[in-house]
């Protein structure tokens, strides 16, 4: 089996303003730093939650709609 399947994510959200957004509260995520070169680590200060972003995601990170 050699297709290729590509999860949706669900975690984070492009928004308007340009910044990533965390959809559990919608707060802007603030970027706390790189890990090993192939993740992204944000920080969501509403949830105190951090949230890891691998790098070959970010192009299917969802844009919001402006609802």
């Amino acid at each position: 089996m050699s297709a290729s399947v590509e999860a949706e994510v669900v975690t984070v959200y492009l928004a308007l303003d340009g910044g990533i957004h965390h959809a559990r509260c919608s707060q802007r995520l603030t970027l706390h730093g790189q890990r090993g070169g192939l993740e992204l680590d944000f920080y969501c200060l509403a949830c105190a939650e951090t949230v890891t972003i691998p790098f070959c995601v970010l192009s299917r990170i969802p844009v919001a709609d402006g609802v």
